[in-house]
């Protein structure tokens, strides 16, 4: 067979295989997200390692690799040892052994065993997609024990009962609710904030566990379907609403006051961060955004509960570029600016009235020294005024031949055009969107003895919850 034809047909051939491979996953997403009266758990798949090279594979009794979708078994392998898995652009590569044209296998442990992948452990099985010439990492798992792995990663197990179950709804109400994400990369949702942060069995506790077991099945539902059950850590007095930080109006994710958070005091509930003139312009070009200096940050909308939706960043020749609110904190650092509930200063800022002023008293000073020292003494003394005595002592001690002063040199300009005088300064309230649950929020309120389903329903407008399974 000609070799092109040959690369064109296996390419077809590929791509007819990831077609059913595709539809086969819609369906199943399909019958979940429309049929929540489940039998059980339903079967996750969780992008863990994502775009690698290479991922080292162990476990503590053994394991097999299949070839998908054949399910044809190509190692098995006992002992604690680890594999080698590699990405190469003609297959995927076991212990420096070449699956020729395998793109993707499913690796199943020994019963009772965890499946090690890198220096994390998990629940389940793993399967390993070859996609670009990188591996895709999957965790295949129960929906349950995948929320061991999440709630300790987003939630303190030592928070009160309350506090943990309403996590627990909320984590599983998420994951359902998102659970088509990532479908055209073959999983369901991914193992960072991007989705939910999951760690795996190191990141369990025996609390938190306990929460998911006491809420199995048990989900926040609007309208008979599985809701968006987005959470943060303190809203700083006020949640959100949903249209106001990204764009699309959700009828349950309403704005709501929040005080319970100041029975518990958190870490962040008031913070500050500063920026110099330098740092900030680096911040922006390193994402693309290019000024020469920066005069002013001006904030140009806020939400009815009081949080900035954009701001003006204000440089000279009449340049400006505005950002939104969540798109200046992924600049910045989410970790600096805590919050969308700010309010911007500037130390070392003068205004234009002053600056003119300014500039016009160092005209005026300078012209006056000029004249007077372009002038002989002689000159000076035929003016047609009177003379304080300083004035004539000085005059009187004038060297008779004026010695030309050394020219120096003006301070070098700075080559990025700015100096460290401006500092920029923020000072906030509360820490991450603000949208949902807040969850020191939930902690202030079991706190005050009101429980889980007093929590959600506080949080998330016309809910109701149910047990699916």
């Amino acid at each position: 067979m000609n070799q092109n034809l040959r690369y064109t047909f296996c390419d077809v051939k590929k791509n007819k295989n990831r077609l059913i491979k595709i539809i086969i996953f819609l369906t199943i997403l399909f019958f979940l997200s429309n049929n929540l009266s489940l039998a059980g758990s339903p079967i996750f798949r969780v992008g863990i390692f994502l775009n690698y090279k290479d991922v080292q594979i162990k476990t503590d009794k053994g394991l097999h690799i299949y070839e998908l979708p054949s399910m044809k078994n190509v190692l098995s392998h006992q002992g604690s040892n680890p594999i080698k898995i590699a990405a190469t652009p003609l297959g995927i590569e076991i212990n420096n052994n070449l699956l020729n044209t395998v793109e993707e296998i499913r690796i199943i442990p020994e019963s009772g065993s965890f499946i090690q992948v890198n220096d994390r452990k998990y629940r389940g099985e793993i399967e390993i997609i070859l996609k670009q010439q990188l591996l895709n990492v999957i965790n295949i798992i129960d929906l349950e024990k995948y929320l061991y792995g999440v709630l300790k990663k987003e939630i303190s197990p030592e928070w009160p009962d309350e506090v943990l179950k309403a996590q627990a709804i909320a984590a599983r109400s998420f994951a359902l609710s998102n659970m088509n994400k990532f479908a055209e990369d073959g999983f369901n949702i991914c193992a960072t904030t991007n989705s939910q942060a999951y760690g795996g069995v190191y990141h369990e506790h025996p609390a938190t566990n306990q929460a998911v077991n006491n809420t199995r099945g048990i989900v926040l539902t609007f309208e008979g379907e599985p809701i968006n059950a987005v959470y943060h850590s303190d809203s700083g007095g006020y949640t959100e609403n949903s249209e106001d930080v990204w764009g699309g109006f959700v009828p349950y994710l309403r704005s709501v006051p929040s005080d319970y958070e100041e029975i518990v005091s958190p870490p962040y509930h008031q913070w500050d961060c500063y920026f110099t003139e330098k740092e900030f312009l680096e911040k922006l070009a390193d994402n693309g955004h290019y000024l020469n200096s920066i005069l002013d940050i001006v904030v140009t909308d806020k939400t009815e509960s009081g949080r900035v939706k954009s701001v003006d960043i204000i440089s000279d020749n009449h340049q400006s570029i505005t950002l939104k609110t969540n798109d200046l904190r992924l600049i910045v650092g989410p970790t600096l600016i805590r919050s969308s509930m700010f309010e911007v200063d500037i130390i070392g800022k003068t205004t234009k009235e002053e600056r003119d002023n300014n500039d016009n008293q160092d005209i005026f000073e300078k012209s006056a020294e000029k004249e007077i020292k372009q002038k002989s003494v002689s000159e000076i003394i035929s003016e047609d005024r009177d003379f304080s005595i300083s004035e004539l002592l000085e005059l009187l001690n004038r060297p008779k031949k004026e010695s030309v002063p050394e020219k120096t040199s003006l301070p070098e300009k700075n080559k990025d055009n700015h100096t460290d005088r401006l500092v920029f300064s923020f000072q906030g309230q509360g820490n991450g969107h603000g949208v949902g649950l807040s969850q020191w929020g939930a902690y202030g309120m079991a706190s005050q003895g009101y429980s889980y389903e007093d929590i959600l329903k506080y949080y998330y407008q016309e809910v109701q919850l149910k047990k699916i399974y």
